[in-house]
């Protein structure tokens, strides 16, 4: 790898032993060239078609493109085989290529490679890559600011804990105290009354002793007799009301029950870890989309009818297809939506709550959109569940509808709306007088539209910034169902001629592909299958799908 310019050196110099300034740079040869030595290097017939720059432009990184093929690591990719969306040697032509029609030298191939819409996809998926990578790199770095104040913030709320704590400790011991002071001065006060109860009691009793005393040593016979008798009823009664005294008498003390806090409260708290996802606003490139993306290459010139089925009492407009190739018809004839197989079978039937006319299928979260234009509303349905979702209202009668980015382009009169997922109204765009029966997301994000009521117009789209572009020049006639594949080709279904029709991104040019007689009456609605192996188109005056294989 050669080093930034300013101490690059020219290479074929360098294997003679000199040391010379580069001024230009071969990417093919991966050398640098001093001014000397890029005549020479000109003037080699196999040097000639070398792509030579100038070295100011290399900022350590030269342009360095693999040539070698995987297949055959010994042999060099020399060709480009259209059919297949590869490059490919000498030797994969004689292997694996030798019935393709397209095998284009990557000279040839490689021209004007800067407006193909190859260029455009990979440099929208680079800018778009690039844009999110940086932006989850800010948010990881300012994430980590936020993870270094988090802790200063959890060991702060520690502290402040510590001190509510304290206060509350603080605050139970005055109560306890408080507690204390008061049940002691009622305690104390009882033990004071019971103490005075007992010392009049001792001295009644004391009465009664000296009274027997005194009989005892200065009485008579006679009168201790007398005495006996005349004290033996009082003594009985201070004798009991002693006994009832001393029945009521405790020994008090005070003592603390602990609380179970200590053994309860072993910590602070516990901490946690909190993660949320970051909105990173990626979109990944669609790898089954590359996949299909060299079928369409290859233009589609066949189409033969594979199997024709009816829907009873249905009239169907808008097909939804998903990759296992159940379809999801719309029924503009009653509120019955129909979901059936691709050979005719009927797998479900979901009561919706209007009548309905376009869908738009969003795979990956397992929903389709379908618009009901009897009451100016969205309808989300679950593909898997079959169940239906709450309604999302558009501000009038809406017919055709697509997905883009995350939000919805729904057509009404005159108008296409983008609307959020919610209903809330983001753009509104103004594109002529009559209903807009079909939408269709083109590589540029631009909008092509259907309006059936229209009759002699050209093909149109319109950018989201409001702009309407005629794409055609060639004049369509009552185009009631519009769409758009990943190489900029754009279908047109015209119903009362009942002709189904191509317009072609490399010539500019429109294609009539299907008309009356290949069974189209009236048709109302058409999508592909994913891999475009599949064409379903949708007729009103019969009632009928009709099912052809594309080739």
């Amino acid at each position: 790898m050669a080093s930034k310019s300013p101490n690059m050196f020219c290479g074929t110099c360098g294997r003679r032993s000199k040391s010379t300034k580069a001024v230009k740079y071969c990417t093919d040869c991966k050398d640098g060239l001093c001014s000397d030595c890029v005549d020479f290097h000109g003037s080699i017939k196999i040097c000639a078609s070398h792509h030579v720059i100038d070295v100011n432009v290399i900022d350590g990184n030269p342009v360095i493109v693999n040539k070698s093929c995987d297949v055959h690591p010994d042999m060099v990719l020399e060709y480009f085989c259209s059919d297949h969306d590869t490059l490919c040697c000498r030797l994969c032509i004689a292997s694996d290529h030798r019935s393709c029609d397209k095998l284009l030298p990557i000279e040839v191939a490689a021209k004007g490679v800067k407006s193909s819409t190859m260029y455009e996809e990979i440099n929208t998926d680079v800018r778009i890559l690039i844009n999110a990578v940086n932006e989850l790199e800010d948010k990881k770095r300012k994430g980590m600011v936020s993870l270094n104040n988090s802790k200063a913030y959890v060991q702060q709320e520690v502290k402040t804990l510590k001190k509510q704590l304290q206060k509350r400790i603080q605050e139970m011991e005055e109560a306890v105290m408080s507690e204390i002071d008061e049940m002691h001065t009622n305690v104390s006060k009882e033990s004071s009354d019971d103490l005075e109860k007992i010392c009049d009691r001792r001295k009644k009793i004391q009465n009664i002793s000296e009274q027997f005393e005194s009989f005892t040593t200065q009485g008579s016979d006679s009168q201790i007799f007398m005495f006996i008798y005349d004290i033996k009823k009082e003594l009985n009664c201070n004798a009991n009301d002693f006994q009832e005294l001393l029945s009521s008498q405790n020994d008090v003390s005070l003592s603390l029950k602990e609380s179970d806090l200590l053994s309860v409260m072993k910590s602070f708290g516990s901490i946690e870890i909190k993660k949320s996802c970051l909105d990173i606003k990626y979109q990944p490139f669609n790898v089954k989309q590359a996949q299909y993306l060299h079928l369409q290459r290859k233009m589609l010139t066949q189409f033969k009818v594979d199997v024709k089925f009816k829907v009873s009492g249905a009239g169907i407009a808008g097909i939804g297809v998903t990759k296992e190739n159940r379809l999801f018809l719309c029924n503009q004839s009653g509120i019955d939506l129909f979901v059936m197989s691709d050979k005719g079978q009927q797998l479900a039937i979901i009561q919706m709550d209007g009548v309905q006319w376009g869908i738009a299928m969003e795979e990956d979260k397992n929903l389709a959109g379908i618009t009901l234009p009897g009451i100016n509303s969205i309808q989300p349905v679950d593909i898997v569940t079959m169940k239906k979702g709450q309604l999302i209202k558009v501000p009038e009668r809406c017919n055709g509808i697509a997905l883009i980015d995350d939000q919805i382009a729904v057509g009404c009169t005159s108008k296409i709306y983008i609307i959020s997922k919610t209903g809330e109204i983001k753009k509104t765009l103004d594109v002529g007088i009559n209903s807009i029966y079909s939408i269709s997301v083109g590589l540029k994000h631009q909008l092509y539209y259907a309006q059936a009521y229209t009759g002699k117009s050209t093909l149109k789209s319109v950018g989201l910034d409001g702009t309407v572009t005629s794409v055609s020049s060639e004049n369509t006639y009552h185009v009631i169902d519009v769409k758009t594949d990943r190489t900029g080709n754009t279908y047109l279904l015209e119903y009362k001629a009942a002709n189904f029709k191509l317009f072609s991104f490399e010539d500019k040019s429109i294609k009539t592909i299907l008309t009356q007689k290949d069974g189209l009456n009236m048709p109302y609605g058409f999508a592909f299958s994913n891999d475009f192996s599949k064409l379903f188109i949708s007729n009103f005056a019969t009632k009928e799908i009709l099912v052809f294989l594309c080739t």
